[in-house]
Parts: C-alpha cells; structure tokens; sequence
C-alpha cells in the first residue's frame, strides 16, 4: 500500500513533469542579509504566484541567489510576482529568464529588453547586476520586437 508521503512525492514529480518551463527568479548574492531573510522570501514567493506554479526551491553561490519555479506561462508568473513582491528595491536587483525544461537557450523577461546572457553560475569577473553590465539594455525594442521577451545572447562581450 502507498503511504500518503508517497502520492504525494508522485504527484508532485507528475507536476514538475507536466511543467513545460522553468522560470529563474535570480538575485545578487548579497540580497538577501541572512537566511531567515531568503527563506522568508521564498515563502511570499509561493504565495504570490498562481496555482499553476510549483517553487522548486533555490539555489546560492557564485555571486547569485535563483529561484527555481516550474511553469507552463513564464509571463504570469512574471506578472504575479511583480504584483505581489515587486518593490522598486527588488525590481532594480531581479533578472528573471526562463527556459524549456529540457532546453539550454534562455530567454529574458525581466528587466524588460534584456539582451546580455542569463546564466546560474557566471564566469569570474561577470557581474550581471552592475550599473556597467545594466547599461547595455536598450531604452527601446526595434520596431516588431516585443519588450517582454528577449532571447539571452549565448555569450557576454568581450570587456
């Protein structure tokens, strides 16, 4: 006989496989002063967006602090957790992207016509929340290119 602990670790496998996407909700390492700090940010995380996300927990080191969240509308979530959670402090220090859960290639939702390369882990010396690296966002898309989605360039310039 299956114990509840077990349908329930089935369902959510179910879920997570169900989920098309996965949104990375990604922050300075520093963001977060202590670990009650993140912990209590992640819950409000859970809170904020819709039924049809699943918080798969977060990850820290090399310089970021991501949010992994499994989803089959990456812009709902992004538009519930900007509702809920997004202060002007957490929006100046927020890339979020998202990519097909099998995929490689992702792709920028958040700051909005952000063309520079999202990654977890960056290479030493790459800093994707500084005010030099922020600059190269354009102040406007081309004309038939939408501003809510922007393919990550696969690397960063050369400095």
């Amino acid at each position: 006989m299956a114990t509840v602990r077990g349908i329930v670790a089935f369902v959510d496998n179910l879920t997570d496989a169900l989920m098309r996407y996965q949104v990375i909700f990604q922050f300075p390492e520093t963001f977060f002063a202590t670990h009650e700090d993140l912990i209590e940010f992640e819950n409000k995380l859970v809170e904020s967006l819709p039924k049809t996300c699943d918080v798969d927990g977060y990850d820290t080191g090399s310089g970021t602090t991501n949010f992994f969240v499994y989803t089959d509308s990456p812009l709902a979530a992004l538009k519930h957790f900007r509702t809920y959670l997004g202060t002007n402090k957490v929006e100046k220090n927020l890339r979020v992207s998202y990519r097909e859960v099998d995929g490689d290639a992702y792709t920028n939702v958040w700051p909005f016509r952000d063309p520079r390369p999202f990654d977890i882990d960056y290479p030493k010396g790459i800093d994707p929340f500084s005010a030099k690296s922020k600059r190269s966002i354009p102040k406007r898309s081309p004309p038939g290119v939408s501003k809510f989605e922007t393919p990550a360039a696969a690397e960063w310039p050369s400095q």
